[in-house]
């Protein structure tokens, strides 16, 4: 949530510049700032935060400025922070001195706890309940002789934690590892207790895992009127990006799917966006696991230039019809190489005025933005209109990004290709038969055969149901702008193959 603070909230800096009391430096060099603790804060409303960050090379003629939206709220080496709501807030501090200046932005997340019932049988309930941590969802669904992952995201990789998991009210795990195993043995709704503990303070929540019949169950065989193209977009969710909200007006989640699948029924491509942008669709059938090459990603492959996408499969394992199971990432040929990140986040934030860039925070304590190119594209904003949130997260896997300026002069740009197991990616493996010189529109096939556990064991699915895709990269390639994954369609390549 973007806020311009009311100053009746807002204590200037502590410290004044002069006489500055950390190093002044005497050979002419500009100012450097850092922050030892980190550039993400997280508050509770009502309390207050001082932050200190480290100056250096600063001299007599230094100034230092706090900053919301271009807007000064202080001057200062330090600065009192004090909410007037809850929301997501960024501060940036500027040093400048006579040779230059650095500048530094921060978050800080406000929240306002909700009170919630305690764990039994923990005996002890917290006076206060902070945002240590979130889940991605608060209801999974499993088919009974599987073993999901249960795993908090978000925390402050500064601090020591113990955990607790309780299964139906029986403690099964308890010590310093976020991470729980659940064992789908028996069918069932279970109710998993979660308390996060760091001191003297403690927040706790309770998941739902729905155990469902056994795979097969709701499989859906292929017949004679079968539709080899996907039927349906169950969502449609970019990241922001330069064609992002052009040339279309589309304001609800239900029209951005609709968008999505008329885009693809006119063989035109979807974007996703930069990092984390992602479709999900479904077919009018199971799509069958034969060992082989089962379905395809249909995009515009450039040789040198390729934005890969990660794809997901899910099977319909609770019968309902919708992609509400378990995501299984396919196994591409980066899989598990030091660059590739799993469980990568990326907070993009909207902004403030028409023709801005979007500025992005990860999970990793990096930032940057999604640059704004008016020679080439004119919509008011590249963020997701049909967005209510002023902020939003998108996780996954992220690829280590290889671009470069191949010119030196930031006129030709290369994105090279990756070995195989991408959408929207120019390889010599999995592009068959369509692969051809220079330019393909054609597609990139996967097997579900390459599907693996949270863990990195083959999942062993004897059919699919839905197929999501997105973008793995976190990169851009100056004028060409942010690295997006294009789809034009999805397609059951048993059928056609």
């Amino acid at each position: 949530m973007r806020r311009i603070l009311s100053f009746f909230f807002l204590l200037a800096a502590l410290l004044t510049v002069a006489g500055c009391p950390q190093g002044v430096d005497d050979e002419g060099l500009p100012p450097a700032v850092t922050l030892p603790d980190g550039k993400i804060y997280q508050l509770q409303l009502g309390d207050s935060l001082t932050i200190a960050p480290v100056f250096e090379n600063l001299t007599p003629a230094s100034t230092i400025r706090w900053l919301i939206d271009g807007i000064v709220i202080g001057t200062g080496t330090t600065f009192l922070f004090l909410p007037d709501g809850i929301g997501v807030y960024y501060i940036t501090v500027e040093a400048a001195n006579e040779y230059g200046k650095a500048f530094l932005e921060m978050r800080i997340d406000v929240w306002e706890p909700e009170p919630e019932p305690p764990l039994t049988p923990l005996d002890t309930v917290p006076a206060t309940r902070p945002k240590l941590f979130t889940f991605d969802q608060t209801e999974y669904h499993v088919a009974v002789g599987r073993t999901i992952r249960l795993l908090p995201l978000d925390l402050d990789s500064t601090r020591t934690y113990t955990f607790t998991w309780q299964v139906d009210g029986v403690t099964r795990q308890e010590g310093e590892d976020p991470l729980y195993r659940f064992e789908a043995l028996a069918q069932g709704t279970f109710h998993v207790g979660f308390r996060a503990s760091v001191g003297d303070t403690s927040a706790d929540t309770t998941l739902s895992v729905v155990v469902c019949p056994p795979e097969g169950t709701y499989r859906r065989a292929a017949s004679a009127s079968s539709t080899s193209s996907a039927t349906k977009v169950y969502s449609y969710l970019p990241a922001p990006g330069q064609f992002i909200n052009e040339n279309y007006s589309v304001t609800t989640p239900e029209e951005a799917c609709a968008y999505a699948l008329k885009r693809m029924r006119d063989d035109l491509y979807v974007s996703l966006g930069g990092f984390g942008g992602s479709i999900v669709v479904g077919f009018d059938h199971s799509i069958a696991n034969d060992g082989d090459y089962n379905f395809a990603v249909k995009n515009t492959v450039y040789s040198n230039y390729s934005e890969p996408g990660i794809v997901w499969v899910m099977q319909d394992e609770n019968g309902d019809g919708l992609p509400n199971d378990t995501w299984y990432e396919l196994k591409g040929s980066d899989h598990g190489l030091p660059g590739t990140i799993q469980d990568y986040a990326v907070t993009y934030r909207r902004p403030s005025a028409p023709a801005m860039p979007v500025q992005w925070t990860d999970n990793r304590g990096g930032s940057g933005k999604i640059d704004y190119l008016s020679a080439y594209h004119k919509q008011d904003s590249y963020y997701p209109a049909w967005i209510e949130e002023d902020t939003y997260t998108l996780r996954g896997t992220r690829l280590e990004a290889r671009n470069y300026d191949q010119s030196g002069t930031g006129t030709y740009w290369i994105n090279p290709d990756y070995g195989w197991g991408y959408a929207d990616n120019y390889s010599p493996v999995d592009m068959i038969p369509e692969r051809a010189t220079g330019v393909t529109a054609g597609c990139n096939h996967f097997k579900i055969a390459d599907a693996v556990t949270f863990d990195g064991r083959p999942a062993n699915l004897q059919y699919i149901d839905f197929v999501k895709v997105q973008t793995g990269l976190n990169a851009k390639s100056g004028w060409l702008g942010e690295l997006s994954t294009e789809v034009f369609d999805v397609i059951d390549f048993n059928l056609v193959k």
